[in-house]
């Protein structure tokens, strides 16, 4: 986090504990329960938003030398990243253009060729098809036409994007907007993964949900992130759809004994920064956690891939010891408290018990990602392509009050002839 910013949220944060406030939203809302149980809403999501937006599919750290490759099923498209020896990551729609097989498997590895496992046609790390098997028995083929379908895909920051409808153009200085400023201060190039893991969870937006707001910290996390992070006391900031949300630590009382600039940076406040529509990062500069939220295959599923990163790795025992210490923190929260009550919220849909959630004030993070859900799925298809779409209606400002939006939200960009 930039020094700048961080004086400015925890003097926000500061005067919260001091007054016993929070940010606040300037009214209640309301959300059809059927918004979270409609296959047919749940299918436009898949196409609108996951299947248009660019999508933080891969971390700089997973794909860093030549040959590198990623692979991972996303809204049922299956995708493969992998870095060629120009150096660049490109991305693919991993089947092959003989018969439609697989060429691998979900997971990562070291490759530059990808050979079918049905009749061994081969490709490079360009995607273009480079071997055909039996050539001289198949008969005549144009080889430079059926390369692999590229996905548009970017790398910035140490963070890997890929949109999902093939020749749409990605510009991220576009769509992360205030955002980027906030996520480059990391330097998450020269990060490293100590370990990823996978966990089942429920529809994504009930899972969502509970990224953008500490109202739940001392009912259900009271022996974990209650423990470090004060209750119902939060900061918003929105960049378009994309939001950064800040919670008090029970350091911060420390704060009013010192001068401002013998502050340390992050010090007193934890931050999570939420990029629209599936991935949060619960990291400061000593690490932390990047969740990647993925749906499906059905409206009541979804899986969470945690990434714990670390700019260093561990140097010794006891540097290790204290690194598994904390990322067996976030994976208990996150399996044994978030998801256990995610699945019984899934329970308490599809019983008919509730016709609408009520998001309260406090809630400001949840009303921001369901106006951008909406705002999305009231989009066509053209006009997700457009420079003109812009994300009209509610923003946050820089008090955290829900008012009419000075700034718009970016557009995910503009095709280009």
């Amino acid at each position: 986090m930039r020094r700048s910013e961080y004086i400015a949220l925890a003097e926000r944060l500061l005067a919260h504990v001091t007054d016993g406030t929070t940010d606040s939203a300037e009214s209640v809302k309301h959300i059809p329960v059927r918004n979270y149980l409609e296959p047919v809403r749940w299918q436009r999501e898949m196409d609108q938003i996951f299947r248009r937006l660019p999508l933080l599919l891969a971390l700089t750290c997973e794909l860093r030398e030549t040959g590198d490759y990623k692979s991972i099923d996303v809204v049922g498209l299956p995708v493969l990243m992998v870095r060629g020896d120009d150096g660049i990551v490109r991305a693919f729609i991993r089947t092959c253009t003989h018969r439609g097989t697989l060429l691998t498997e979900e997971g990562k590895g070291q490759c530059d060729r990808f050979t079918c496992p049905y009749h061994g046609w081969t490709f490079d790390d360009r995607g273009a098809l480079v071997g055909v098997a039996g050539r001289h028995k198949f008969g005549e083929i144009r080889t430079a036409s059926r390369g692999l379908v590229q996905l548009p895909s970017a790398e910035r920051a140490g963070m890997i994007f890929v949109r999902l409808t093939p020749g749409a153009p990605i510009d991220l200085e576009q769509y992360l907007e205030g955002m980027m400023p906030e996520l480059e201060s990391f330097g998450l190039e020269n990060w490293h993964l100590y370990r990823q893991n996978e966990l089942p969870t429920s529809n994504w937006k009930v899972a969502h949900d509970g990224y953008l707001e500490g109202y739940h910290f001392s009912t259900l996390h009271p022996n974990t992130i209650a423990k470090q992070v004060m209750n119902n006391i939060m900061t918003y900031d929105a960049y378009g759809p994309h939001q950064r949300v800040g919670f008090p630590t029970y350091r911060i009382h420390g704060l009013r004994e010192k001068a401002q600039k013998e502050w340390e940076t992050e010090e007193g406040v934890s931050v999570v920064r939420t990029i629209f529509p599936n991935v949060s990062f619960a990291i400061g500069l000593r690490g932390g956690l990047m969740s990647q939220l993925l749906p499906g295959p059905t409206p009541q599923t979804s899986r969470t891939i945690q990434n714990h990163i670390y700019p260093r790795l561990p140097a010794n025992d006891e540097e290790r010891a204290q690194t598994d210490a904390s990322v067996n923190l976030f994976m208990y929260a996150v399996e044994k408290e978030d998801n256990w009550v995610c699945a019984q919220i899934q329970r308490g849909l599809a019983s008919g018990g509730n016709q609408d959630f009520v998001f309260g004030k406090n809630e400001l993070g949840l009303h921001r990602l369901h106006e951008s859900i909406d705002y999305y799925l009231s989009l066509s298809s053209e006009e997700l392509f457009k420079p003109s779409s812009k994300q009209n209606g509610s923003s946050i400002n820089g008090h955290g009050n829900l008012s009419q939006a000075s700034e718009p939200a970016p557009s995910p960009g503009t095709i280009k002839d």
